[in-house]
C-alpha cells in the first residue's frame, strides 16, 4: 500500500513538473560553450548547433525537419518541430540559434532556443491541442550584415505565405535570460517609460503592434494571467521603437502575420548583450524558467 502511495505521489509530482530551470541552463551551456562561435563564417559550429537542436526536438517529438536553403553557396538550416494536428491553424514560436560575431550568445540567443526545446518537450505531451504549434529555430537571425531576405525567419515566413498556411500569429523569443534588481539597471528608448515601468531590469517585456487584432491581445492577457515570480511589461507604441522592434518577428510582419516579441529588452538592460561576456553564468535561470512556464501555460490554453 505504501509503495502505491509513493508511486502515485511521484506521478503527481511529474505531472505538475513543467519547465526545468536545470534543463534551460544545460541547453544554454551546451549551445554557448560547445558550438562557438555559431555563425555563417564558422559553418561547422552553426551546423553543430542545428544538429543539437534537432536531436533534442526528436527526443520528445518525431515531427522534426530541417528547412534548408542556400546563401552565397552555403547551405543553411532552420530546424522545425511541430506538435498538434497536421491541418488547421498554426502558431509559430521562433528563436534564432546563431550569434552576433564571435560572442558566446548565452542571452542572445541561446536563451530563446533553450525555451523552444523545453516548450517542445512539455507541449508534445499534451493530447488534442486545438491547433498546431511550429517551434522554429532560425539561422542567421543575428547577422545584421545580411539583407532581410537571407534570414532564416524570412525563408520560413515566406514558405508559409507561399503555401497559404493559416497562421494565428507568431511569437519571437529573443533574449529572455538576463534579469537584475539593481536600481537604474533598466533603460528605455524614452525616459518617461521608467515612470511607467520602473528602473530595475526585473521584468519580461512583450512588444506588440497596433492593429494586429486578436492574437497579440489574447497572448498578453494570458501571459499576465499565468505569470508567477516575474512581472510582465507590454509595449504597444503608436510608432516603432528603436531596438525593441528588431527581431525575427519582422519577417512575419512583412508577410502580414500578427506577432509578439518576447524579450528582456536586450541591450536596454543587458550590458553584456552582443559582447563576448554574454556567458551562461550571467543568466537568471529561475526567472527565465518562470517566463518559459508562462509561455507553456499560455500556449496550452490559447483559444481563438
Amino acid at each position: 500500500m505504501r509503495i502505491l502511495v509513493i508511486f502515485f505521489l511521484l506521478i503527481s509530482i511529474n505531472v505538475k513538473a513543467q519547465i526545468s530551470a536545470d534543463s534551460l541552463r544545460m541547453h544554454v551551456i551546451n549551445l554557448s560553450e560547445q558550438a562557438f562561435p555559431r555563425n555563417a563564417a564558422h559553418i561547422d559550429y552553426l551546423n553543430k548547433a542545428a544538429q543539437y537542436i534537432k536531436d533534442h526536438f526528436l527526443q520528445n517529438n518525431k515531427k522534426v525537419v530541417f528547412q534548408k536553403y542556400e546563401v552565397d553557396r552555403v547551405l543553411l538550416k532552420n530546424v522545425i518541430s511541430s506538435v498538434g494536428p497536421d491541418t488547421g491553424y498554426r502558431i509559430i514560436v521562433g528563436a534564432n540559434y546563431d550569434v552576433c560575431g564571435r560572442t558566446p550568445g548565452a542571452d542572445a540567443n541561446a536563451s530563446g532556443v533553450a525555451a523552444l526545446l523545453e516548450l517542445n518537450r512539455t507541449l508534445s505531451k499534451i493530447k488534442n491541442l486545438p491547433y498546431r504549434i511550429d517551434f522554429v529555430a532560425f539561422t542567421l537571425g543575428d547577422d545584421d550584415s545580411l539583407s532581410p531576405e537571407k534570414k532564416g525567419s524570412y525563408m520560413h515566413a515566406k514558405s508559409l505565405k507561399d503555401h497559404d498556411i493559416k497562421v494565428l500569429g507568431m511569437l519571437s523569443l529573443h533574449g529572455i535570460g538576463f534579469y537584475t534588481d539593481i536600481p537604474h539597471s533598466q533603460k528605455y528608448p524614452f525616459n518617461y517609460y521608467k515612470y511607467l515601468h520602473g528602473h530595475r531590469g526585473n521584468f519580461i517585456s512583450l512588444y506588440l503592434h497596433q492593429g494586429d487584432g486578436f492574437f497579440p491581445n489574447q497572448i498578453r492577457r494570458l501571459f499576465k494571467q499565468y505569470i508567477k515570480g516575474i512581472k510582465v511589461v507590454s509595449f504597444k507604441p503608436l510608432f516603432t521603437l528603436p531596438k525593441l522592434s528588431k527581431g525575427d518577428q519582422e519577417s512575419y510582419r512583412k508577410m502580414g502575420y500578427a506577432t509578439v516579441k518576447i524579450s528582456n529588452t536586450n541591450a536596454y538592460r543587458n550590458k553584456y548583450y552582443h559582447f563576448d561576456v554574454d556567458t551562461y553564468e550571467t543568466l537568471d535561470y529561475t526567472r527565465m524558467s518562470a517566463v518559459v512556464n508562462m509561455l507553456y501555460e499560455t500556449l496550452k490554453r490559447y483559444k481563438q
